[in-house]
């Protein structure tokens, strides 16, 4: 049904123009002859040459030699297709009852070069705005088709990074899990028990293009209280969050990383007094996230084990989801290791 409205539509506008380029010379050289009928007729017997010559250029020329790039073809058969054109409606002139209207010089040779260049300019210059039109459309064609490549491209690596969330996810929190069974910790019944609703947020929301960016900080919450049960009183943990948050969404699980890595930075030594501290900052539909923690860089190398595609993944989906909407770094002292976040939301 589309095809048939686009087709009607093409018709018509085709219809419609042939129809202006015949009342546009009509008014032209009727104004200066001062016999429109007349003038009108004979834009009636030009009109067959100017057609074919049109439409071949555009459904042969254009399409076959300029988009081919064959540009001797191109040039040979666009010379020739012009002077064709020019040699034919002169011939209609001169062989034709126009001269007896007094419009024409029956004196003038049949391929008097005036007027055969006449005649080629008056054939040619009908082109131009359909050739303008048809090179234009081509143009918007392939800059679609470009754009759609990359949209594509761009889906396509956003679907690989979305796959790599939850296996990252996974691997670490079982790691923990399995740590604290070789330990035999009563804790860790009651941290698979968080860790089933972390895996129900995380199978549920990690396909979703954005969800509402108050459930991505409960699901940061509920993350912060499982660590804790693995890490008890050895580490202290403080999350502030301040601003209105409601209304705005974010692509799910893109901080999430940034508070494992403040785990995976903290020292994991039998020892206590190491920190974390969170902020979570929110105004005007700029979100900004502050994490910093105790940093033990022998403790990190030695005892924790990382796929080490969490901070790198984020980077890259920012890149995809907010370019130029968004601003990272980090900071690494002799005790401390510090992340900055910003993005621009949006509502």
């Amino acid at each position: 049904m589309l095809d048939l409205l686009n087709s009607r539509k093409r018709i018509f506008f085709h219809i419609s123009y042939w129809i202006c380029v015949v009342l546009f010379f009509t008014f032209l050289w009727g104004t200066r002859y001062s016999n429109y009928w007349v003038c009108f007729y004979n834009e009636l017997i030009f009109l067959p040459i100017k057609l074919g010559v049109t439409y071949f250029a555009l459904y042969f020329i254009i399409p076959k030699l300029l988009f081919k790039r064959k540009y001797f073809y191109l040039i040979t058969v666009s010379i020739l297709t012009m002077v064709t054109g020019g040699i034919l409606q002169r011939m209609l002139v001169f062989y034709s009852s126009i001269p007896s209207l007094g419009l024409t010089n029956p004196s003038v040779s049949l391929v008097d070069p005036t007027e055969v260049l006449n005649h080629i300019i008056n054939t040619t210059s009908v082109m131009i705005i359909p050739v303008a039109i048809k090179l234009y459309g081509y143009s918007l064609e392939k800059e679609n088709k470009i754009l759609t490549l990359s949209q594509e491209k761009t889906k396509a690596e956003l679907l690989f990074l979305r796959s790599q969330i939850q296996p990252h996810f996974f691997f670490n929190v079982l790691n923990d899990l399995y740590a604290m069974a070789l330990k035999q910790s009563d804790k860790t019944a009651d941290m698979i028990l968080e860790l089933s609703g972390l895996m129900r947020y995380v199978l549920q929301e990690s396909t979703a293009d954005f969800v509402p960016l108050e459930k991505e900080l409960n699901y940061i919450r509920n993350y912060i209280e499982l660590e804790k049960l693995r890490y008890g009183n050895r580490i202290s943990v403080d999350l502030l969050v301040s601003g209105d948050v409601s209304g705005y969404v974010i692509a799910p699980l893109l901080l999430l990383p940034f508070v494992e890595n403040a785990f995976k930075h903290s020292s994991i030594k039998e020892i206590s007094g190491d920190w974390i501290l969170i902020e979570l900052l929110f105004s005007a539909g700029e979100l900004t996230m502050i994490v910093a923690n105790s940093y033990d860089s022998d403790a990190v190398k030695s005892n924790y084990i990382s796929s080490g595609i969490g901070i790198k993944n984020v980077r890259q989906r920012l890149d995809i989801l907010y370019p130029k909407r968004y601003a990272l770094s980090n900071e690494t002292s002799q005790n401390t290791y510090k992340c900055r976040l910003t993005i621009n939301l949006q509502p």
